[in-house]
């Protein structure tokens, strides 16, 4: 959990951190959003990152045992399992999603400026992701 902040050469109380897996908005007006809006109107954020870790853990799931049987099975009654874990397979595409998100929703104002990186699991070294 030190690496982010030690790549950011930031510490506890410096940024407010909002994390989940992938780094997805997976509800336009679910929790993410909530709290970018209380970091944005409550505590004054001007700027937000979005930060992917490369080798993210999800994408093992079927190298962890999860058989193509149970996705199916779970498709099946009405999730798409795809979309449901969009961005484990593509960083740098749900990094780019997740800002363009971001930036075109209603709540967050337009003048926030929002950057994507994708941190390396092992060396902690930020990429900036091109989202144009």
């Amino acid at each position: 959990t030190a690496l982010l902040p030690a790549a950011l050469g930031i510490k506890n109380g410096d940024v407010k951190m909002i994390k989940n897996a992938g780094g997805v908005i997976s509800h336009p007006f679910g929790s993410v959003i909530r709290s970018l809006m209380v970091a944005i109107y409550e505590l004054g954020v001007k700027e937000v990152m979005v930060i992917a870790h490369s080798d993210c853990g999800a994408c093992h799931m079927k190298a962890r045992g999860i058989k193509q049987e149970t996705i199916d099975m779970i498709h099946y009654c009405g999730v798409d399992f795809a979309s449901w874990l969009d961005g484990f397979e593509d960083t740098e595409k749900s990094v780019r999603g997740t800002v363009h998100a971001i930036v075109n929703h209603p709540l967050i104002p337009s003048d926030i400026k929002v950057y994507g990186f994708i941190i390396d699991s092992v060396t902690g070294k930020l990429t900036k992701v091109n989202v144009e």
